[in-house]
């Protein structure tokens, strides 16, 4: 994982950055609904033509709702956007020519959670880097949410109160030095509700209405746990840190009742059930269970973390019934880039996810946001700190859901459909419910606005608390119709066709990143295989292997056995297969499906060497021993009297390959290149781009020969 801070803004593949000319942030909160628009305006300065990237800040809840780029007169929308990160997104503007300007307006769309009685918005400080003039920074906060206690801890913001709520301006300055945050206390016994037109459907709307859910009795109140463990007993995990999870767990288990039910299962390579039920946690199962929690230590391999999510997923009772409305209890060291495959799953069984990350690996990819939107919690462990505390609250925190029965009703306004309704939910968890409505003629306003009241209930299914229905809300109007976009995205998620899903992405246009670079960064699961005796955890691990170009051959023996001693098995390093004399970088680019193509076998094998080498040119000279590149050597040579120093020189081949020719790198893999080039200076990187190039243009190629 890429642990250097994220680029944000625009740049060419080789370095070379734009200059921010001037910032516009608009905020709107209008019940629960965020909605954020940005203006950047950006000039060229390098002194020569560079192929632009826009990066711009955006997590996996939110849903991009427009981008627009501004060029010459003209409002271009980009094609291909993709996710970098979990906060960054990037999309690529073509050729940005010398002096020339360009502006990038994108608007976000975010369903609000509470806290508690709280409410807190947080907008990235990369929203508004340097600029020569101040920012323009403002927030507009409608009622009834205004009505709080609105505040900032983090910087001076000018306040004006007016007749529909209260707007937010930052005070002059050129920058947002940190993150800028903006709180709303005094909440708890509200609701929120807000009203769009449909875009796609007219005569219709979408009604979104929003509250703080209390469900517990009391601090004894709570619900019987049903939940599978899965424990990651892979090589990614620490032996150390196995210790200390199965040391937690003995003491933990010990407090299971027999109202509670439980499943056990290890992974790496593959799952091992070694609890394969969801049973009953009597006096004897409590036992074997805490016997297994003590013991199991054993190194299983590679992690396949997805694969053994899903056989926890179909773990059956003790009836060989399949098992519903479950938690699954995930401790894990793995990372996790795919979301929703096992966010469908998760969903379509009515599970629920809770996961302790071990390591800044795992922290570092989406298991929180898979975790939240199953409806669980995610928390992470950090170097130090003891692991029994964070397992504690995350069992508390299954043992505060309750199954739960909710129901929307619309005052004028016929509900023509009404979204999936949740099944489980956390005291305290925040509950939105949606419904696409035909508002009737009779119940307009003076300017033609539908006048519509909602009114929101839940009730436990144990009936342990009376049911909770809130007092009928006056629904707050939007013209924009993004609240129907918004609503519809989250639609999408729930979806389990994949047709059915890109159908309704078309029908809102709404914007999604393409994640299958980070999903190329999860390793893809192995078939089964028998089961062996399972191995002991290696003090080394051994070298991740590569896929050459072509089939490696063993060299022939030279060394004979001496006389009177054991014959001796050499060691065998396989020789590595040439290309054609003729092949060049430009032949070899105008074909990257060729059989025994070396360009692509030198970008997956330096991606599978930078997971096992924490540095750049470790990585590189492993990659260098398997994959064929003597066709490259005279560029290497004649670019190194530039750069410096060859290293340099394949940092820079490697990532030009990564972004002008889709080759991608992972990001540990990106990490390193970009350590390898961060001191190189932006006109060396411009020359050395410029001749990679012209070595790639087959009538230069020509005319060299």
């Amino acid at each position: 994982m890429n642990n250097t801070p994220e680029f944000f803004g625009l740049r060419s593949p080789d370095g070379r950055e734009a200059q921010l000319l001037s910032v516009q942030v608009h905020g709107e909160l209008l019940g629960l609904m965020l909605r954020l628009t940005v203006r950047q305006t950006w000039r060229n300065v390098s002194g020569a033509p560079m192929a632009a990237r826009f990066s711009f800040p955006q997590t996996w809840n939110q849903c991009l709702l427009s981008l627009q780029a501004l060029r010459n007169g003209e409002t271009l929308t980009p094609g291909r956007i993709e996710r970098d990160s979990r906060q960054r997104c990037s999309t690529a503007l073509g050729i940005l020519h010398t002096g020339e300007q360009v502006t990038m307006v994108w608007q976000i769309g975010q369903l609000m959670q509470l806290q508690g009685g709280s409410l807190r918005v947080q907008l990235p400080a990369a929203l508004a880097p340097h600029t020569p003039y101040p920012l323009k920074l403002d927030f507009e906060i409608h009622d009834p949410v205004a009505q709080g206690t609105v505040s900032s801890p983090s910087h001076e913001l000018h306040r004006v109160r007016h007749a529909k709520g209260t707007t937010l301006t930052l005070r002059p300055q050129r920058a947002l030095d940190k993150d800028l945050v903006l709180t709303v206390h005094g909440l708890r016994e509200m609701g929120f509700a807000v009203a769009s037109p449909s875009p796609v459907e007219p005569g219709t709307c979408t009604v979104l209405v929003s509250s703080h859910t209390r469900l517990r009795q009391g601090a004894s109140d709570q619900s019987p746990l049903r939940m599978k463990l899965l424990v990651d007993s892979s090589s990614a995990m620490p032996a150390e840190r196995l210790g200390q999870i199965h040391t937690a767990l003995d003491r933990l288990l010990a407090r299971l009742t027999p109202d509670d039910q439980l499943s056990f299962t290890r992974f790496g390579e593959q799952a091992v059930h070694d609890l394969p039920r969801l049973q009953v946690c009597t006096e004897a199962y409590q036992r074997r269970v805490r016997a297994l929690a003590r013991h199991t230590d054993t190194d299983l391999g590679a992690p396949q973390v997805e694969a053994a999510l899903q056989a926890t997923l179909d773990i059956p009772d003790e009836d060989e019934e399949a098992v519903s409305a479950a938690a699954i209890l995930l401790v894990t060291a793995s990372p996790l880039w795919a979301i929703d495959a096992p966010l469908r799953s998760l969903r379509a069984r009515q599970h629920t996810l809770h996961v302790l990350t071990v390591g800044h690996e795992a922290a570092h990819s989406f298991w929180q946001e898979l975790a939240e939107a199953s409806g669980g919690a995610c928390e992470a462990l950090a170097p130090g700190q003891h692991v029994e505390p964070h397992l504690a609250r995350l069992i508390e925190q299954i043992r505060a859901q309750f199954p739960v029965q909710t129901d929307l009703r619309i005052q004028g306004a016929e509900v023509l459909d009404l979204t999936e309704r949740p099944t489980r939910l956390c005291d305290g968890d925040t509950l939105h419910l949606w419904a696409q409505v035909r508002p009737l003629n009779e119940h307009r306003d003076l300017v033609g606005c539908p006048e519509l009241q909602a009114t929101l209930q839940w009730q436990r299914d144990d009936l342990r608390s009376p049911p909770v229905a809130l007092t009928p809300l006056p629904v707050l109007w939007d013209e924009t119709g993004d609240l129907a976009r918004l609503c519809a995205a989250r639609d999408v998620r729930h979806r389990q066709d994949d047709a059915a899903r890109q159908a309704l992405l078309d029908k809102h246009r709404l914007l999604w990143p393409d994640a299958s670079r980070l999903m190329a960064q999860a390793p893809a699961a192995k078939p089964a295989a028998p089961v062996s005796p399972l191995p002991m955890r290696p003090k080394v691990l051994p070298r991740a292997q590569v896929a050459a170009a072509t089939a490696p051959t063993a060299r022939p023996a030279v060394l004979a056995a001496a006389p009177g001693n054991s014959p001796v098995t050499p060691f065998a390093r396989p020789s590595r297969p040439q290309p054609p004399r003729q092949a060049s970088l430009a032949t070899w680019l105008e074909d990257k499906a060729a059989s025994g193509n070396p360009l692509p076998a030198l970008i997956q094998g330096f991606n599978v060497h930078a997971e096992t080498h924490g540095h750049f040119r470790a990585a590189l000279s492993a990659t260098l021993h398997q994959v064929p590149t003597r066709f490259l050597d005279g560029l290497v040579l004649q670019l190194s009297r530039q750069a410096g120093s060859p290293g340099r020189v394949w940092a820079l081949l490697l990532f030009w390959l990564h972004a002008e020719h889709d080759m991608p790198l992972r990001a540990q893999a990106l990490s390193l290149v970009e350590q390898e080039l961060a001191h190189m200076s932006v006109t060396l990187r411009t020359e050395a781009h410029t001749a990679l190039a012209a070595a790639a243009s087959p009538l230069t190629t020509r005319h060299a020969a």
